[in-house]
């Protein structure tokens, strides 16, 4: 049964009692005078409590998907599943000034221990979020009262009990009145792919198909191609014209869709694994010509340092002949020469002739010019040898950079196969995700989002806009038995408005919308009958119905309502959230 008041204060402390009676902002100060009250009037209101907290707990293995359904009024909280009532039990919503919103919700965020960041880190066991601004589900005192901050409480045994059962994404439903799932169908209520693929034949001479309205109406407003109970457009089309079905883009049924997935995620892995290897060959290769380049980096080195020595002896060999030449052009002037040019530092011979002289000078020049052309010589068989390196290290060297692009290219192309294949992984991941689909008769617009994730926004056409038609939540609970190739659904009208017919005779806007604000009572007759006008009242284009027959599985779900999303609680990482009041 729920915490009895007298165990919370035990087993947190009188510390924390402050956190104990807040619980993420859902508990009230009357719960911590309950506490410090004698112990055997707080023993007398726990075992009030316990009562009050009647909770049925599963007895069955619920099928997937749940709906919760959530009464103010009553003060009760239903989970069903395509089969009826699951479990059941009290709740305590919020206290006046601090109301639990009405409409449709669903489960955002499971966490098994949750801390409040808005009332101090008040503690919300078995929490599941309903809304990123602060509304949960989650275990807490349930007095038989309204006495939160907003979140719904529930009894400890059947908070866990039903976070056992539900997944992220579970519809919930928040009314004030006690409603029951309704089984049932309408013609525009979007159908699966069929099971398996059909033969044009088959559709031609399985019977006169199922019109969805009067013979002159066709899906899209004129496009010749009449919609069929459970058949998609494009299905409908490929009866029409059996040329396109031959060799469809697009899966014709469940089965074609699901080896459609498993043969991409094969082609990217062979894909992923030939990549791999063009990268390992790529970076072979790049290290051989790295190591080419690299060789051929220190001859290159060595030669270029020779070079500058040979320079500088030629040019000392030419200074030197200058100078025996300057020498000898002076002495043939009649000046007198020097001691013999390169001959500074040794003893000298004297000359006694001009004849010797002459001779001397000649011969300097003579051993100053082979020397020079020797030097000259050395010169250029090492530029010869330079130059003949060149080509090879230009090579190596465009090698080398061809090497490293062809690795980077090679781990570019790895790097688009890996994001390709995580994409559809995911995508085949989220292919068991249900879809949900919400149109707003206020603002014409369709909405598609698939595990939290926005798909599509388009324009529909709505048939007298002005017609307030309330908000009606349909969900694909299963494959039909009997049909396999269409869903069995549910309907739960979360918000019913009065009608105003009578407001035309009526002056005063504040009873007009008092009379529009009104609800209706929750009969099934009404709301079967106000889901189907919504329903009639709505044109969905052909391409976002063949759309939805691709994504539809069951716990796919579809909103309509009158109401717009509600911009602050509508953001990333969230499934539709209508407030309905």
């Amino acid at each position: 049964m729920g915490i009895g008041v007298l165990t919370v204060f035990q087993r947190v402390g009188r510390g924390h009692a402050a956190k104990v009676a807040a619980a993420a902002g859902c508990c009230s100060l009357i719960a911590l005078a309950i506490v410090a009250a004698p112990f055997h009037q707080a023993n007398a209101l726990s075992r009030n409590k316990e009562r009050a907290q009647s909770t049925r707990v599963v007895t069955r293995q619920p099928e997937s998907p749940l709906l919760l359904l959530v009464s103010i009024r009553k003060q009760r909280i239903r989970a069903f599943d395509v089969s009826g009532q699951v479990n059941a039990s009290r709740i305590s919503s919020g206290m006046r000034g601090f109301d639990t919103p009405t409409g449709v919700f669903s489960i955002l965020e499971k966490k098994t221990y949750h801390e409040s960041n808005i009332y101090e880190g008040a503690p919300m066991p078995f929490m599941q979020r309903l809304t990123w601004s602060g509304i949960a589900l989650h275990a807490g005192v349930v007095p038989g009262y309204r006495a939160s901050h907003g979140c719904i409480r529930l009894p400890a045994s059947f908070a866990k009990s039903l976070f056992g059962i539900t997944n992220v994404g579970a519809r919930v439903i928040v009314t004030q009145d006690e409603l029951d799932p309704i089984a049932f169908d309408h013609p525009k209520l979007f159908r699966p792919l069929p099971a398996e693929t059909l033969a044009p034949a088959d559709l031609r001479t399985s019977g006169e198909p199922t019109k969805v309205a009067s013979n002159d109406k066709t899906a899209g407003g004129g496009s010749g191609i009449p919609e069929y109970l459970g058949v998609s457009t494009a299905l409908a089309e490929a009866a029409r014209n059996p040329d396109s079905f031959a060799q469809p883009d697009r899966p014709r049924s469940r089965a074609e869709a699901e080896r459609m997935a498993a043969e991409k995620i094969a082609t990217l892995k062979a894909a992923l694994k030939a990549a791999e290897d063009a990268k390992i060959e790529a970076s072979e290769a790049a290290k051989r010509a790295v190591a080419e380049a690299e060789a051929l980096a220190p001859q290159i080195a060595n030669a270029k340092k020779t070079l500058d020595p040979l320079r500088a002896a030629v040019t000392a060999a030419d200074r030197k002949l200058n100078d025996a030449m300057s020498a000898y052009a002076r002495f043939m002037a009649g000046g007198l020469p020097p001691s013999p040019p390169g001959k500074s530092g040794t003893k000298v011979v004297r000359v006694t002739s001009a004849a010797d002289r002459e001779g001397m000078l000649e011969d300097a020049i003579l051993d100053f010019r082979i020397e020079a052309d020797a030097a000259r010589a050395e010169l250029a068989r090492q530029e010869a040898q330079f130059a003949s390196l060149q080509p090879a290290a230009s090579a190596a060297e465009a090698a080398r950079e061809k090497a490293i692009a062809h690795v980077r290219e090679a781990v570019a192309h790895l790097r688009s196969v890996q994001t390709e294949l995580i994409d559809a992984k995911k995508q085949a991941e989220k292919r068991n995700k249900p879809v949900s689909v919400f149109i707003s008769l206020k603002t014409q617009r369709i909405y598609v989002r698939q595990g939290f994730e926005p798909l599509l926004e388009a324009p529909i056409t709505v048939n007298d806009p002005g017609h307030r038609l309330g908000t009606h939540v349909f969900t694909a609970m299963r494959y039909d038995e009997r049909n396999k190739d269409q869903f069995e659904w549910r309907l739960v009208s979360a918000h019913l408005p009065a009608s105003t017919s009578a407001d035309a005779d009526n002056g005063s806007r504040k009873k007009k919308k008092k009379v529009a604000d009104k609800l209706l009572p929750h009969s099934d007759d009404t709301s079967f009958d106000m889901a189907s006008d919504a329903l009639d009242a709505i044109t969905v284009p052909p391409d976002i119905l063949d759309t939805l027959a691709r994504l539809a599985r069951p716990g796919a779900s579809l909103i309509i309502s009158d109401k717009e999303l509600s911009a602050s609680e509508n953001g990333l990482g969230t499934e539709f959230v209508v407030l309905t009041r």
